[in-house]
């Protein structure tokens, strides 16, 4: 199962990162116990975006860029299985409720090697306390653009996918640091697919300027074949909104 790495920043806890009329750039380099979830032991992502005073936001992720071991786990051998990355253009438009109450609604169009191969419509919604705690949802659709029939069984192999983001953040009063937990949790419709969740847990310097972290994830596979929670994800980034 191909997993995007990186939620869109400006949705990845609660209100927008960076305030309205400003821009922001992000990337990281995850290192994975297992190749075969995307691609490469050695992957990274690079997003920009853009978000106007009216709310708007609008982005372009590069995600899966393979740095590292192409060796997919099938025979152990090393090849030359490098594939590019996927691509992300979305748009979100963000509401404000009252000073802590947030709703939006957006749509990622995910491409490869220039064709669409999912399309994204996705709701958010999230609360800020006064105490440094945030919480938000994100329900994102994931259609698959084309059906894919097994050539050798003639079974439907298209895996549309329901993704849910669960936040809930604190950020230090008496320092710039912020901690976050994110569990997802995809419903799969595939036929070879289980549903299946991950575990992401990230810490953040909120300085001012650049803002660097570290990610930890434990991602489940959804194959019927080999389940389990067994892909580690060790994960070094920063963000910049200007």
């Amino acid at each position: 199962m191909k997993k995007l790495a990186l939620t869109l920043l400006c949705a990845s806890i609660a209100a927008p990162a960076f305030a309205a009329g400003s821009s922001y750039v992000t990337g990281n380099v995850q290192l994975h116990d297992r190749t075969d979830f995307n691609g490469s032991d050695v992957t990274s992502t690079l997003e920009a975006g853009h978000t106007f005073t009216t709310g708007t936001t609008v982005l372009v992720e590069f995600d899966g860029i393979q740095l590292g071991n192409t060796d997919y786990g099938t025979n152990g051998e090393q090849g030359s299985s490098a594939a590019s990355a996927y691509t992300t253009l979305g748009v979100e438009q963000s509401f404000s409720i009252n000073e802590k109450l947030w709703v939006a609604v957006g749509y990622h169009h995910l491409l490869h090697d220039g064709e669409a191969i999912q399309y994204r419509p996705l709701v958010k919604v999230g609360y800020n306390f006064d105490n440094g705690i945030s919480i938000s949802n994100r329900t994102r659709m994931q259609i698959q653009a084309n059906d894919a029939i097994n050539a050798g069984t003639g079974v439907d192999e298209t895996n549309d996918q329901v993704r849910f983001d669960n936040n809930i953040a604190y950020q230090f009063q008496d320092m710039p640091v912020n901690v976050k937990y994110n569990n997802v949790y995809y419903v799969n419709d595939g036929v070879t697919k289980d549903n299946s969740m991950e575990h992401e847990l990230r810490a953040t310097w909120t300085r001012a300027g650049v803002q660097p972290y570290v990610e930890y994830r434990n991602q489940e596979s959804s194959s019927k074949i080999n389940p389990g929670h067994n892909n580690n994800v060790f994960v070094v980034g920063a963000s910049y909104g200007f």
